[in-house]
């Protein structure tokens, strides 16, 4: 778990810098939000990731052969509430799909640069 706490940060880290980039670029309050909502929709993607793969290891280690049915269920948890986040961002909070996307990517490099850093 404290590998994931140090990709979390990297995420969260690249996030805010990606979210002040922006606002440096366009210093609209409505750019930054739809930032850092992408942002954090990939934080919490990674948020989830972590506790399924935990949660299958752990039954993994006490023999049940149902680990992997929890690997199973978190992509597919991700995936729908990935799509449910967009949808509320685009639709309901009427964020511009673009800077929304901009945050994401930002949090998935933190996850990468993370993950590297963790495996230094």
């Amino acid at each position: 778990m404290r590998a994931q706490a140090t990709i979390v940060v990297y995420q969260v880290l690249l996030v805010l810098i990606a979210a002040l980039a922006v606002y440096h670029l366009f210093p609209d309050p409505q750019v930054v939000k739809a930032s850092v909502y992408g942002g954090l929709i990939s934080v919490m993607m990674s948020l989830l990731m972590s506790f399924r793969t935990h949660q299958g290891l752990k039954k993994l280690r006490r023999g049940s052969h149902r680990g992997s049915f929890y690997i199973y269920l978190g992509v597919i948890e991700r995936l729908v509430i990935a799509v449910a986040l967009f949808v509320v961002g685009f639709m309901l909070l009427k964020l511009s799909p673009i800077y929304v996307v901009v945050g994401l990517i930002a949090g998935q490099l933190g996850f990468l640069v993370g993950g590297f850093k963790v495996k230094d």
